[in-house]
Formats: structure tokens, C-alpha cells, sequence
């Protein structure tokens, strides 16, 4: 079946969902949210936009808005304006997020741990490559 592929990738996707919002659910969080929230804590020290998190997480620039909208609220980070380009707002993580930042880690560990069971070494770098080809082939025009 020459679709096989899509059907499966849309499968593993919405799986992968399902097990974010199980490991999200104790921290309050979305899956999205966390994935946002580990990739800014992983660049503490650095100073990071929103349009950083569009292009780093695949993510579209409005879904991005929505997540730190709802980030903010929740108290895990502040917007401020940018030095030089007040348009621009620079996110700043609170202590809050610093102190979930283990369990984001934990819940990603898990997430991976389950994804990647009884699966070879070899075979997951090959899964990435392909799924790295497909990532730029889908961005590219026809």
C-alpha cells in the first residue's frame, strides 16, 4: 500500500500525543507546552524568541503564541521586550519552571523509553535519518 507510510507516521504521531498528555498531566501541562519549556530550559543563559521555538520545534508561529501564552499564565515564564526591537518579546523562565525542569526531563526519558523499546541501537539511527530525509522532503516545494 503506497500510503502505508503516511498512515503510519499519522498514527505514531497521534500515540506519541497521547503518551505526552499522560506524562504531561501531573506537571499541568500540555505536550507541546513541554516540549517548549524543555527546549528553554536548555537554553538558559541564551536569550530566545518565539520565532527560535518556531523554527527549532517544527511548530507553527501561531501554535507557538498559544503555548507560552498558556506557559505564562501557568506561571513558568515572562515575556519582556526585546533591547533593541520592542515588537519583539524575549521569554524569561521563572524559578517555577526551573524547579519542574526534572520532571520534564523524567517525563521525556520515559516518553523516549517507551518509543524506543526492544528497538537496536543501529536501527534508531537509521529511523532518524529516515525521518530526517522525510522532515526535508515535506518542507520542500514540488
Amino acid at each position: 500500500m503506497k500510503n502505508n507510510v503516511i498512515l503510519l507516521v499519522r498514527q505514531l504521531s497521534h500515540s506519541l500525543e497521547q503518551c505526552g498528555r499522560e506524562q504531561m498531566k501531573r506537571l499541568d501541562i500540555s505536550p507541546s507546552q513541554g516540549l517548549a519549556l524543555h527546549y528553554l530550559l536548555s537554553r538558559t543563559g541564551h536569550t530566545v524568541y518565539a520565532t527560535e521555538l518556531h523554527e527549532k520545534l517544527g511548530i507553527s508561529k501561531s501554535a507557538i503564541s498559544s503555548i507560552l501564552k498558556a506557559l505564562k499564565k501557568k506561571g513558568f515564564l515572562d515575556m519582556a521586550p526585546a533591547v533593541k526591537d520592542d515588537r519583539r518579546k524575549q521569554i524569561i523562565l521563572t524559578e517555577k519552571a526551573f524547579e519542574t525542569e526534572k520532571q520534564i526531563e523524567q517525563s521525556l526519558a520515559e516518553q523516549h523509553n517507551r518509543l524506543c523499546r526492544n528497538i537496536p541501537e543501529q536501527n534508531l539511527k537509521i529511523s532518524e535519518a529516515v525521518l530526517l530525509s522525510m522532515i526535508s522532503n515535506i518542507k520542500q516545494k514540488p
